[in-house]
């Protein structure tokens, strides 16, 4: 199974890189020149695909969502049913993080829309060798336009932080720290299909600078990602009063990650290597308007196109998931002028040694 966010690439090699000295049997700083090379995440991309680069996912799974929601708006005609009970901005979700179909945007009538967001990710890795856990944070702005063919274009900019604990029995008894710091460029497109069923794209690239320090060894490296996200949507209106909106998507998303060279602090070079994931996501959402306030539950399934397989480390087998199930909460509002925003809840149940809860905050308005 993927290492899920909701939120970490970085944290993702590091742990490869610091994990992998385990399974190589690095246990010092005396390690030889071939031992310390074999050790290091571009040597074990197995493990790298096990777990997943968690922050290039989610980005790119929240933004490709955000682009269906905005394409998706009732306002103008943008693709989706004409949700007149709601008031101004609930058609165009909140940020869903990976669950669900919502979007940070706001209804028609104002070419220009602009949304932030800010996301938490409670992370752990519970397979005894590689434990770790720590928190990431995500910040995420967004800008684009509509034309008039309700056609939306635009961009969106990613930073991440990330403070992660090695706790391990490959980190060694003293265990470890990785710091991850990076940003990464999304260009997003929408497509209304007709007044239920929208398209989105987005491609993007990055860059997160990783610092690692275990067993008295310092390694810096930098990750080159790029990311790609399919989606297809469906919305539609219910009840005797339109109040009720059930919305489905599907969803492709491919991440590659290039790992650089790089030479640990006691001199040991390591040559570059490429990580790749694939990764389905089909999952609903039901959502019921208020008035100002909408509160929406929705759920999702993951799949990755290739089996995880990491190897055993003294005599322990990991799982090696390759699915799993998101659970989400949340609330969207929008006032009159056109501001909007959500607080969203998501969490990963269905995973047996990975641990991903996230909040996320976003608002937003039409200019």
């Amino acid at each position: 199974m993927q290492f899920p966010t909701s939120k970490v690439s970085v944290s993702v090699k590091v742990l490869v890189a610091l994990g992998a000295m385990g399974a190589a049997g690095v246990a010092s700083a005396t390690y030889s020149t071939t031992q310390a090379a074999a050790a290091q995440p571009n040597s074990n991309t197995d493990f790298v695909k096990g777990v997943i680069t968690t922050t290039g996912v989610n980005t790119a799974t929240t933004i490709g969502n955000t682009v269906a929601g905005i394409v998706g708006s009732g306002g103008g005609g943008a693709g989706g049913p004409g949700f007149a009970a709601l008031p101004a901005g609930i058609t165009r979700f909140a940020l869903p993080g990976q669950g669900g179909t919502g979007a940070a945007a706001a209804p028609g009538g104002k070419a220009w829309n602009a949304w932030f967001g800010y996301s938490r990710n409670d992370i752990a890795y519970e397979y005894a060798p590689l434990k770790s856990d720590g928190d990431v944070d995500v910040y995420l702005a967004g800008v684009d336009y509509t034309l008039k063919s309700n056609i939306v274009i635009g961009l969106a900019i990613a930073v991440d932080r990330s403070d992660i604990k090695l706790k391990g029995t490959s980190f060694g008894a003293a265990g470890g720290t990785m710091d991850g710091d990076g940003t990464t460029y999304t260009f997003y497109a929408g497509i209304p299909l007709n007044k239920n069923w929208t398209a989105d794209l987005s491609a993007g690239w990055g860059k997160t600078e990783v610092t690692t320090k275990v067993f008295g060894t310092k390694g810096e490296m930098d990750d080159d990602r790029s990311t790609f996200v399919g989606g297809l949507s469906y919305r539609q209106l219910f009840g005797a009063d339109n109040k009720w909106m059930l919305t489905g998507r599907g969803g492709y998303i491919y991440v590659k990650d290039r790992l650089g060279s790089y030479t640990l602090s006691n001199g040991t070079f390591v040559p570059s290597g490429k990580v790749e994931v694939s990764q389905a996501r089909i999952g609903g959402q039901a959502a019921y308007n208020m008035g100002m306030f909408v509160p929406y539950a929705g759920l999702s399934y993951i799949y990755d196109f290739k089996e995880p397989n990491q190897a055993p480390i003294g005599g322990i087998k990991a799982d090696n998931d390759r699915d799993g199930m998101q659970g989400t909460i949340g609330i969207r509002f929008s006032v009159p002028n056109g501001f909007y925003g959500g607080l969203q809840y998501s969490s990963e149940f269905s995973r047996d040694e990975v641990k991903n809860d996230q909040w996320m905050l976003n608002f937003g308005t039409r200019f």
